[in-house]
């Protein structure tokens, strides 16, 4: 079930989140962006706060997948800087917990969101490894241009990550 993010889905995110953690350990290619450490706790409560707070000013459109009775996945578009000359363009993350990826979860949730944008936002940006075929294929087959490359963008360890810059015009 895909539906619209609720206050209560804090808790299944934050573990999620944190499983991502444990999964780049196994898997140093997993195409999520990480701080050098683990957040805290109080730390990604104030993410969510922050995420919620967005979400009812209307500066953000958040879907999550729910599978089991718990939150599996969330795909999130930000108003890029809210009230400038480029609050027209959003940004678009996305994050499937392990077990659950490869089920069409992902398509359904960034093809909620971007409905939950369109007539709000004009333009959807995203960025992805340039190693994550999978995902590169998914954003192409909904209509994601690429355009642009940044070279070693991403320093995990000794190895780096080029990213693709893709985006959608609502």
């Amino acid at each position: 079930m895909i539906r619209e993010l609720q206050w209560n889905d804090m808790n299944d995110l934050i573990d999620n989140y944190y499983s991502y953690y444990e999964e780049v350990k196994r898997d140093p290619e997993f195409g999520i962006t990480f701080f050098h450490a683990r957040p805290s706790f109080e730390s990604e409560v104030g993410w969510f706060s922050n995420l919620y707070e967005n979400v009812l000013k209307g500066d953000a459109f958040v879907k999550v997948a729910i599978e089991d009775g718990r939150v599996v996945g969330i795909c999130d578009i930000h108003r890029i800087r809210p009230g400038t000359e480029v609050s027209h363009n959003g940004v678009l993350g996305i994050a499937i917990k392990e077990g659950y990826r490869n089920k069409g979860i992902g398509k359904a949730l960034i093809t909620s969101a971007l409905e939950s944008a369109k007539g709000k936002l004009e333009i959807v940006t995203l960025s992805v490894f340039t190693i994550n075929k999978r995902a590169l294929t998914l954003y192409r087959n909904l209509g994601f241009i690429d355009y642009g490359m940044r070279p070693k963008s991403i320093k995990r360890g000794n190895r780096y990550f080029d990213e693709l810059y893709m985006y959608i015009l609502l």
